[in-house]
């Protein structure tokens, strides 16, 4: 077994200084384990970082970064660099799937910062996985381990082990889960439970803004909703590149992963009976850059904390993309678990404050977010039209700020 030493007061950089003796080891390298792993260095910590990839990158897309997680990369010190990389958009419309009629407009980013105190913009998914990844290599080049994909875990009352498929195993004093939807973590600490496939396929794709700049008028962030399906489009990376986003329900979903190959031809037969705008912006994905994947999900976890382990971001409450807080909501999780172990000396006591600070509301978002797919599908009717349902705002989750939230 090869171990984890960590002194105390030994030097670093002049950024980061560990204080503290506690042995951390976080499995998954993604924006909820990097955000965990940037909090945990700030207040002092070592943390080990693993993560199964051999190369540590985010996939082409976009995510929406609100007021509620801005407040923790402000806290960490990243925020503006990913905000300076961002798209701030103007209004945003929801429309009707057919007719194109707007059904609903939604503030502007900078009406948003006004009212939270924080940037709310569309950024490339890299460009905000790759600041926080570079701010953690920042305080140690060494901390985050390539091609480590985790095959077992165990704990007793001092220690937790992971081992790894390619034969390695580390031990420490805390366990952080951060690994996805198909968290080993859960299943191996929490027990087996199956991630079901939801009957969503989504597609998505990045188009430069040259092929469709004529086609834009002036609203770029658009909405459609229709039966069964849901199309968003927005600009990220300083709005040179359009995101496309698709999700249609379908009953059956055969292959894996998270970038399959998908046809034009394939996503325009889904959305036929949508707008003339859709169909064309669709039809102007670039050869090759057409991805689908199958939408699944587990049940909320009644607890996150186990022992010595703690879950974290997908791996405690996968959440759907319909009300974009996927992300967000793992930002807020590793921000505020880096702050209970600042303010809590004992190990026990930091992982139950953390529970106790984040499960209500990160159970809540993930079923909340279930629920809204019926209004971006079509399935919710007002005054006999479609409705868009309550928004994020109207739900009150960017008025969360996790820096300074009670613990």
């Amino acid at each position: 077994m090869i171990g984890l030493t960590i002194l105390s007061l030994s030097i670093t950089t002049e950024r980061f200084q560990v204080r503290k003796d506690f042995e951390i080891l976080i499995v998954g390298g993604g924006i909820g384990g990097m955000t965990a792993a940037l909090s945990l260095q700030h207040f002092g910590f070592k943390v080990t970082v693993f993560e199964q990839a051999p190369v540590l990158r985010e996939i082409g897309a976009g995510v929406v970064v609100t007021p509620n997680a801005m407040h923790a990369l402000n806290f960490l010190g990243v925020g503006q660099k990913i905000s300076d990389l961002g798209s701030h958009p103007g209004p945003s419309y929801a429309r009707h799937y057919a007719t194109g009629e707007v059904i609903e407009v939604r503030p502007t980013a900078a009406d948003l910062k006004k009212k939270y105190g924080a940037d709310y913009f569309q950024s490339h998914r890299a460009d905000l996985h790759d600041a926080l990844r570079d701010a953690v290599a920042a305080n140690d080049p060494n901390c985050i381990l390539l091609d480590h994909a985790l095959v077992d875990a165990v704990q007793d009352d001092r220690r937790v082990t992971c081992t790894f498929k390619n034969g390695k195993s580390y031990s420490g004093d805390v366990l952080i889960g951060s690994d996805g939807g198909a968290s080993v973590v859960r299943n191996r600490i929490f027990g087996e439970e199956p991630v079901n496939y939801t009957g969503q396929v989504a597609f998505r794709a990045l188009i430069p803004r040259q092929d469709v700049d004529h086609l834009i008028e002036n609203e770029d962030k658009r909405l459609y909703i229709g039966p069964g399906r849901m199309y968003l489009q927005y600009f990220v990376r300083k709005d040179t590149i359009l995101n496309v986003i698709g999700v249609a329900k379908q009953p059956q979903w055969q292959a894996e992963g998270w970038a399959i190959p998908a046809r034009t031809s394939e996503f325009l037969d889904l959305y036929a009976d949508f707008h003339s705008y859709v169909r064309t912006i669709i039809g102007k994905i670039p050869d090759g850059q057409l991805f689908k994947w199958g939408l699944r999900d587990r049940n909320a976890m009644p607890v996150w904390v186990k022992g010595r382990v703690a879950t974290l971001g997908d791996a405690a409450h996968p959440v759907t993309p319909f009300l974009g807080q996927g992300a967000c909501i793992a930002i807020e999780d590793g921000m505020v678990i880096g702050r209970c172990f600042d303010k809590f000396s004992d190990i026990p006591e930091a992982l139950r404050h953390y529970e106790n600070a984040r499960k209500e509301r990160g159970n809540g978002v993930q079923m909340a977010s279930r629920e809204h797919a019926k209004a971006l599908q079509g399935e919710l009717v007002e005054g006999g039209k479609i409705s868009a349902g309550q928004s994020p705002v109207a739900r009150g989750l960017f008025a969360y700020n996790p820096a300074t939230v009670p613990i």
